[in-house]
């Protein structure tokens, strides 16, 4: 006997995820439309705003100009037409360039570089009384001064500080030499002077003892002055690493 084929029956519960996935892709769908519309709304009153805002510009423009030609008319009495004028003129004036005002700011908080010189000694000193100096060690020089044969010329007129240690040497007998004698002296085109003096004893102790003589002091120079120091006896002069130097500063 011949029985009917029939096919299997689909299993029950499948139709669910399909069910879901179709309401996931609505929902995407409506979000995307969404967005779409509201961006394009957007987009409508920005345009809007923005001619709106052109709109007065343009009429501030006509009643400003409105304004001006009234004041070149004669009956304009209702009007402060100095004070609008004057008004106008300043918005028009070119302001000054904010690069150059920066470097004037600059150039004028710049500060002056210190003038100031401090030599050594130099072993050439033993053959003239006129004290030499060397630029060599810890030695400074200021481009506003001058160092020529001893001196040190002043291109700057003005207070300065000048100072100076002579260290010597002696093992002779103290009553047959007399005593070593250090001055600072002042050269200008007028005259030459002393501006300090000091004087120390020599010692009879050999091998020789060293003795230091300093002198110091504030005084005015002019542009153009020279500065020196002198000794009695230049063979007694120690000429070791900072035992003797000279130099100012200006105040």
């Amino acid at each position: 006997m011949n029985e009917p084929y029939s096919p299997p029956a689909p299993p029950a519960g499948n139709s669910g995820p399909a069910a879901t996935m179709k309401i996931v892709v609505c929902l995407l769908t409506l979000f995307v439309i969404a967005q779409i519309i509201g961006t394009a709304f957007f987009g409508v009153y920005f345009h809007k705003k923005l001619d709106e805002v052109q709109k007065e510009r343009c009429q501030q423009a006509n009643s400003v100009l409105t304004i001006l030609k009234e004041c070149n008319h004669k009956d304009s009495s209702k009007l402060n037409c100095q004070e609008i004028e004057a008004y106008f003129q300043k918005l028009l004036q070119p302001k000054e360039s904010p690069t150059k005002e920066m470097f004037e700011k600059q150039k004028g908080d710049q500060k002056q570089l210190p003038i100031a010189a401090h030599l050594t000694s130099n072993t050439n000193s033993k053959s003239t009384a006129v004290l030499q100096w060397a630029r060599k060690g810890y030695y400074t020089m200021s481009d506003s001064l001058s160092y020529s044969d001893g001196k040190l010329t002043v291109q700057s007129s003005g207070f300065y500080y000048l100072y100076s240690q002579v260290t010597f040497c002696s093992n002779r007998e103290a009553s047959s030499q007399a005593p070593f004698i250090v001055s600072l002296h002042l050269k200008s085109s007028e005259s030459e002077r002393v501006l300090l003096r000091a004087a120390n004893t020599h010692t009879p102790s050999k091998p020789c003892g060293h003795q230091s003589i300093r002198l110091g002091g504030t005084f005015d120079l002019q542009q153009g002055a020279s500065v020196f120091i002198n000794v009695t006896d230049p063979t007694q002069v120690s000429h070791g690493p900072g035992f003797t130097y000279f130099g100012l500063f200006k105040l």
